[in-house]
């Protein structure tokens, strides 16, 4: 079995190239967070590669790497709805949280305090404006979202 080196600022075995098979390429800026073996690495694509930005603590965020450029926008739903789940990420400009419908991207003034990643939250919209309702142990936001998705499939 051949052991493959990291190159230090690539999120790829050292060898590979963005244009190799099974290597997903995103447009310029785009970012990625990843969730795997204890950490959360922060991926953007810079130059046509993926680059490791950051690498932090996994925070108690499920496994798995998460486009955070294919995010569902909360606000673009001007009907009543809410989003419960843990943030994964958060920017100057946004907070992207994980839910039930994959990941939801909310303008980051839904936050009065600073978001903390893996905390769960509930985000609640009205006429496209959000606003975090409150922070949720595991087991709250387990229990709201199971009560969602019972009233959704009705």
């Amino acid at each position: 079995m051949q052991k493959r080196s990291y190159t230090q600022d690539a999120a790829m075995p050292a060898g590979r190239s963005s244009s190799d098979i099974g290597v997903i390429m995103k447009p310029e800026g785009s970012m990625k967070i990843c969730v795997l073996n204890g950490s959360r690495q922060v991926d953007k694509v810079v130059g046509g590669e993926w680059q490791t930005q950051k690498v932090l603590p996994e925070a108690g965020l499920p496994k798995g790497i998460y486009q955070l450029s294919e995010a569902q926008q909360a606000s673009k739903n001007v009907h009543p709805h809410s989003h419960v789940g843990q943030v994964l990420h958060a920017d100057d400009r946004h907070v992207y949280q994980l839910s039930q419908k994959g990941v939801v991207q909310h303008s980051r003034s839904a936050w009065e305090k600073e978001p903390v990643v893996g905390q769960n939250y509930e985000v609640v919209y009205s006429r496209g404006v959000g606003k975090v309702k409150g922070e949720l142990t595991q087991d709250e936001a387990q229990k709201l979202s199971n009560s969602q998705s019972k009233s959704h499939s009705r």
